[in-house]
């Protein structure tokens, strides 16, 4: 199968499924990771041009980890909205992976960006195999399954679905470690950090020992199922 993970932001994706795509790499199956914006804002210590730079090069170096493909569809940090262009794009990324699975942001989530995301990908999904909208790439006959991964901190978030990562965990923090650019930004935008950016990833630590817990493993990543009429038959035999 071919595997499409899709964050706002380069780290979105290594924070909240790394584990599964892992997973999904070791057993064969194509990855790739896309970011739809490239994180131009997130650092004060560089131009806006430098830090897009910096974080599409960590991305790329994380994804190259498990020998996945990154893209990145370029869109301004914070300042990414819809329209028939941002559509397009999501169709024309969607179909250069030929995408069976696509793990994305939940629809309800701290960071406009990740929902703004969410949405697109959810409301794309079935315009794939379209021959009428006309894209770079062309259209291919499957409608992909959705699956949302975490929320920030977890907020509101109740799995339908379990990924065990145990063997995989140790792999999921080397790709995080890949984000050397945002331990600068943690510390400057979150005081409660007060310069221990550890305390970030022992969140991501006691996150996956939860899921892990209501799985009946040690680490785990929980995702919800996006259904409806087209994808209700698809997404039974899709986590690895």
């Amino acid at each position: 199968m071919n595997i499409l993970a899709i964050g706002a932001h380069p780290d979105d994706v290594e924070t909240m499924c790394a584990g599964t795509l892992a997973k999904y790499a070791a057993q064969g199956h194509k990855v790739f990771i896309a970011t739809a914006t490239n994180g131009n804002i997130g650092s004060a210590h560089h131009t806006m041009e430098e830090i897009a730079r910096i974080r599409k090069r960590e991305a790329a170096n994380s994804a190259a980890i498990i020998g996945a493909e990154y893209i990145c569809l370029d869109y301004n940090d914070e300042m990414f909205f819809e329209d028939k262009a941002a559509r397009m794009a999501f169709i024309n990324l969607i179909r250069h992976c030929r995408a069976d699975v696509i793990l994305t942001h939940n629809p309800h989530d701290y960071n406009p960006d990740h929902e703004l995301t969410s949405k697109i990908v959810n409301d794309v999904a079935v315009m794939i195999p379209i021959a009428h909208l006309k894209t770079e790439e062309p259209p291919y006959p499957v409608i992909p399954s959705i699956w949302y991964f975490e929320t920030a901190n977890s907020m509101g978030f109740v799995p339908t679905d379990y990924v065990d990562i145990t063997d995989y965990y140790e792999t999921k923090m080397k790709m995080l470690g890949c984000m050397e650019s945002q331990k600068q930004w943690m510390v400057d935008n979150y005081a409660t950090l007060d310069g221990d950016t550890s305390r970030f990833f022992d969140t991501i630590r006691i996150t996956s020992e939860f899921r892990g817990m209501q799985a009946g493993c040690k680490y785990a990543e929980g995702f919800v199922r996006a259904l409806d009429g087209y994808r209700g038959m698809l997404t039974q035999r899709v986590l690895p």
